[in-house]
């Protein structure tokens, strides 16, 4: 009952009317050793859900549980609420979005941690139209795995995006972007070789740790970009090709 949504004394409350049929309010409080307070609020709570409903006996409020198809009934109910503020969420972020474009902060750092906060990054380098990568490692095709990078660059030829990719002189798993003509590799000497990867896209710099507890520092700052930008084409010339 609580994983439908209800809190713990409703669920008690329901449940008890459930078993004894019908029943006052004073005596669901000797039943259930709970305070007449407790009772009373709750019972108005599921008669708003439209579990329970009362009729009045000599001037006492019975209150009863519903059929159980009024549980799909509150459901469907919750449905439309949740429909109802999903529209006012779409609503809200527009403004949010509004209001932070009109005071834009020239520098932003975000630190995003786990295998989540990685693929939250990754997520953004598919929005962009290219990207450059700096010391790709086979870190991160042990943590993310092979299906996911093929799935990634699959959406990164669907999207005809364009790369450019320094790689690790160990790294192995090249099959993945081979047959895209937009993407192009080098393998970076072995005295070069990065222990973090770094991503170049849209003037953001994202450093990928790949630790055991692996994190991703996501930086939007343009100097900082056309920086990397620069060591990325120092380092593209001494790369060789794949």
């Amino acid at each position: 009952m609580e994983k439908l949504g209800l809190n713990k004394n409703e669920a008690k409350v329901y449940y008890e009317l459930l078993k004894i049929g019908s029943s006052t309010a004073s005596n669901l409080v000797k039943q259930m050793g709970i305070h007449r307070n407790i009772i009373y609020d709750n019972l108005e709570k599921l008669i708003a859900k439209g579990l329970v409903s009362y009729i009045v006996e000599e001037s006492k409020k019975l209150f009863i549980p519903q059929e159980p198809s009024a549980i799909l009934e509150y459901l469907d109910k919750k449905e439309e609420e949740i429909t109802a503020e999903r529209e006012i969420a779409k609503k809200m972020i527009l403004e949010i979005k509004n209001l932070k474009g009109s005071k834009q902060i020239e520098q932003e750092a975000q630190v995003f941690r786990g295998i989540k906060g990685m693929k939250k990054v990754l997520s953004e380098v598919l929005i962009s139209k290219e990207n450059m990568v700096i010391g790709m490692t086979n870190k991160s095709t042990e943590l993310l795995g092979e299906t996911y990078w093929k799935n990634y660059n699959a959406k990164i030829r669907d999207k005809k995006i364009k790369e450019r990719l320094l790689l690790n002189s160990d790294f192995e798993d090249i099959y993945a972007f081979e047959k895209n003509k937009r993407v192009q590799a080098k393998s970076l000497p072995n005295e070069l070789d990065q222990i973090t990867e770094i991503v170049l896209f849209d003037e953001k710099v994202a450093i990928f740790v790949y630790s055991e507890k692996p994190l991703v520092l996501l930086i939007n700052d343009s100097a900082l970009y056309q920086t990397y930008l620069q060591q990325f084409e120092f380092l593209w010339k001494l790369a060789k090709n794949n």
